[in-house]
């Protein structure tokens, strides 16, 4: 975890698509195979809103579309037991769960096993 720029309070945490893959809370990204996953680096920040983070990606130095991820539309989508979350433009699906286990993790210091 690293802040972004100096004197920046936001936090930006990195990982290679496989790794999420790996830990669950990458589902898939379309058009991408698995085997090329670690490839794509993913990358979360938060933002100057709180509980929204925005999300990019990169594939051998291509961007991947970025988009939001709203902390309490994915409470809300476990809720209503949704197991995953597709961005469309990007075509990356996300499980639930271990999204807000992940970004509990990360940015807010709190773990907690999802069950």
């Amino acid at each position: 975890m690293k802040k972004s720029k100096k004197g920046d309070r936001r936090k930006t945490a990195r990982y290679s698509a496989h790794k999420l893959y790996e830990k669950g809370v990458l589902v898939e990204i379309e058009k991408v195979p698995t085997s090329s996953f670690k490839a794509v680096t993913i990358e979360f920040s938060s933002t100057d809103q709180v509980g929204v983070f925005e999300v990019s990606g990169k594939l051998s130095g291509f961007n991947i579309d970025k988009f939001n991820v709203v902390f309490e539309n994915l409470l809300q989508l476990q809720y209503e037991r949704v197991s995953t979350l597709k961005f469309e433009a990007s075509g990356v699906v996300f499980n639930v769960k271990l999204l807000i286990s992940f970004l509990n993790k990360k940015f807010y210091g709190v773990y907690h096993e999802p069950t």
